[in-house]
Parts: C-alpha cells; structure tokens; sequence
C-alpha cells in the first residue's frame, strides 16, 4: 500500500473528486455510512500520517454536523426519526470527503506536485495554487499541533475537558496559526522573488512522472 503515495498528484485528486462525487450523489444514507467506513479503513490500511489527529477532528466534525442538522430538522416541525438518517447522510458525506482529500495532502509533498504540475504543462500560476494549496495544509497542521502541545504545558487541557471548553480552546488555537500562516506566506513570496520566480518562464522537471512519481530518475549503473 506504501505504492499508493507514489501515485501522480492528479491521479489521487481525481480519485478524490470521484469518492467525493459518489458520496454526495449517493440517496441512502445507508451506503453513504458505509463509504465513510471504507475511506477511514482506506486511510488506516495506507498508513497515512496523522490518522489519530484526523479521526479525532472527523469524530468533533461528525458531532457538531449531527447536533446542527438534527437541532435544525426538528425546529422545522420534523420528526427526530425523520431527522437522525439525513444528518446521518449529511455527516457521512463530510466524512467521505475529508477523508479522501486528507488522503491527497498527507501523501503528496511539494516536490512531487511540482514535478507532476510541470510534466502537465500547467501554467505556472495553476503550479504555484496547486503546490502550496496541498502543501502547506499538512505544514499548518502540524503548527497547529505544536499550538496545541503549548497550550497543554500552559495548563489548558484540551482532551478531556466537556466539548464547550474544548471549543473555546480550539478558537484560542487560531490567532497563532493566523499569525505563522501571514509569516509564512510572507517568506514564501520573498523566496519565490529571491530565487527569480517568473509566471511566463517554463519549468522542467528531473523527476520520472507517469502513472508513479518516481523520487528520482534511475541512474546509470541502476538501468544496467
């Protein structure tokens, strides 16, 4: 399953859309739960990064979507047996699809969305989006991780506290991430200006990109 993340970037982002596609246009929230549990057994069977982090922001997305929905049908006169399978569908195609595109961010980096943006011919803008969309996402989540680790030393607990005061500490989580996010973008662009990025100069790539991004290309003595 390690092959998987070698995977082109636009392979595993069309198959991301696909699942994306098919849990929202799926009617029964029957077959909607049971594509979130093959995305989340998809997830564990990859060994993606941060599966505990992520199945512990899918659980707090998957209430929070339950508490709105099923407060929200039944101030509209609906019955809560009416009420618990649409919010069921409801979180279960959230699921899906945070499942399938956290999949695409954990497992590819910048380097090997660039070498697949280059060896596409995209224009150097959609190759700048791409890039930094999907690679800096994981970059902030582990910023955001370390925000947390803080707060735990400061004495915020975070973990089994009632959900109220987690939310609370969550907002208190984003003035920071706010803050190294602006930095970061800054130091980006001063790079990108450093290193003489030009929107209209064409880039190659010394990657092997096909069906697989290859980390490098074979060398000489490897081919014989």
């Amino acid at each position: 399953m390690k092959r998987v993340h070698e995977l082109n970037f636009f392979v595993k982002l069309a198959a991301a859309f696909a699942v994306m596609l098919a849990a929202w246009l799926m009617p029964d929230w029957r077959f909607g739960l049971l594509l979130a549990g093959f995305s989340i057994g998809f997830l564990r069977l990859a060994r993606v990064s941060g599966l505990r982090g992520y199945l512990k922001g899918a659980g707090l997305l998957v209430l929070l979507v339950m508490t709105s929905w099923i407060a929200n049908l039944l101030l509209q006169g609906q019955p809560l047996a009416a009420a618990l399978p649409i919010a069921a569908s409801m979180a279960a195609r959230l699921l899906t699809t945070t499942a399938a595109f956290y999949f695409v961010m954990e497992t590819s980096t910048p380097g090997s969305i660039l070498a697949a943006a280059s060896a596409a011919r995209l224009p150097p803008m959609a190759t700048l989006v791409l890039s930094l969309t999907f690679g800096v996402i994981p970059m902030l989540r582990e910023d955001l991780e370390r925000i947390a680790d803080a707060q735990r030393a400061r004495g915020m607990e975070i973990d089994d506290v009632p959900l109220p005061v987690r939310l609370r500490f969550a907002l208190a989580r984003g003035i920071p991430l706010l803050v190294h996010a602006i930095r970061m973008a800054h130091a980006i662009s001063l790079s990108l200006s450093i290193y003489g990025f030009d929107m209209h100069r064409k880039r190659t790539t010394w990657r092997n990109v096909g069906l697989l991004v290859e980390p490098r290309l074979p060398s000489q003595g490897s081919a014989e």
